[in-house]
């Protein structure tokens, strides 16, 4: 039982390293309004566990998929996201569904937080995310 505990205080102690470390980044990773709609749509994606493919985040946003890659990565060097499921294309694996990592929630948390302080507020990101939505509406 005291390793149990022990092993979730550790976490927790890790975590709060992680956000101390990573807090001078914060704006560099806000400011970045795609990095920004990634979070948004991904924080929005409930009913999806927080996760969505590569596929609908690029359509959402309006952008080419190797750019939504791209921010992706990022965003998981910061311990942001991480890959949820890899498929099979051929020879290789790609990364397809992509989420919130859920191991650091308050992390998670905190710059969502500070992005919606300091950047951008709810309806600004909502507008951002939903930039192919009226072309479905007008199809």
């Amino acid at each position: 039982m005291n390793k149990i505990l022990l092993g979730t205080q550790d976490t927790a102690e890790n975590e709060d390293s992680m956000i101390f470390n990573l807090r001078p980044e914060f704006n560099r990773i806000c400011y970045n309004s795609i990095r920004a709609s990634i979070i948004h749509l991904l924080v929005k994606s409930k009913e999806l566990n927080h996760s969505l493919s590569v596929e609908e985040i690029a359509y959402r946003l309006g952008k080419r998929h190797s750019v939504v890659i791209h921010h992706l990565e990022k965003l998981n060097q910061c311990k942001i996201v991480e890959i949820i499921r890899l498929l099979k294309y051929g020879d290789k694996e790609r990364r397809s569904i992509w989420g919130l990592n859920m191991k650091y929630p308050n992390l998670v948390q905190n710059i969502y937080s500070h992005m919606l302080k300091t950047f951008y507020t709810v309806n600004e990101l909502d507008k951002m995310c939903c930039i192919n939505k009226n072309i479905r509406k007008i199809l």
